[in-house]
């Protein structure tokens, strides 16, 4: 697990949670550039991890829904479950409803997305591995050593968890 969230400055409640919940892969990128020129309202991310050299995410999101600019820091973490209760497994939307699924770890980040793993290579000279997935139409790249990734396999569904970190001032 490359680093724990809730170090940086969470309120209490928060922390915890976050700090117990099982993230797949978790890490914090600056966002290098931004390619907005092929849709109206999805533009494709490029980021570079700040706290591990190679950790590179290329990511489609709704700017209208989740304006970032280059040079904005974001928390990522990515799992396969969100529910409190890591047995229940969440099959439909309905799931989802907070009033079935109460809080949950999807209540702590501001953009949250579901989608599948439709790749995954390992290249064992360069010793780093890449994850796409596909969320819904809005595709991600993960490139980061092969350690990082090996919970991810082809055809497993994850939620990417997205949020900006707070600041000392805040």
């Amino acid at each position: 697990r490359p680093i724990g969230f809730a170090s940086l400055s969470a309120p209490g409640d928060m922390e915890e949670i976050i700090s117990s919940h099982h993230f797949m892969f978790e890490d914090t990128f600056r966002v290098k550039t931004i390619d907005d020129s092929r849709f109206e309202r999805a533009g494709r991310i490029d980021c570079e991890s700040d706290q591990f050299a190679g950790n590179n995410l290329e990511l489609d999101i709704n700017h209208i829904i989740y304006p970032v600019s280059p040079g904005d820091m974001l928390q990522i973490a990515i799992t396969d479950n969100v529910s409190p209760d890591r047995n229940r497994k969440l099959n439909t939307a309905y799931d989802h409803d907070k009033r079935l699924l109460g809080q949950s770890i999807m209540d702590h980040f501001e953009y949250v997305m579901y989608g599948k793993v439709y790749k995954k290579d390992e290249n064992k000279k360069d010793s780093t591995a890449e994850v796409h997935a596909s969320y819904g139409g809005l595709l991600m790249k993960l490139r980061s050593d092969p350690v990082q990734l090996q919970e991810f396999h082809v055809a497993d569904g994850i939620y990417i968890l997205i949020r900006k970190p707070q600041t000392a001032s805040s």
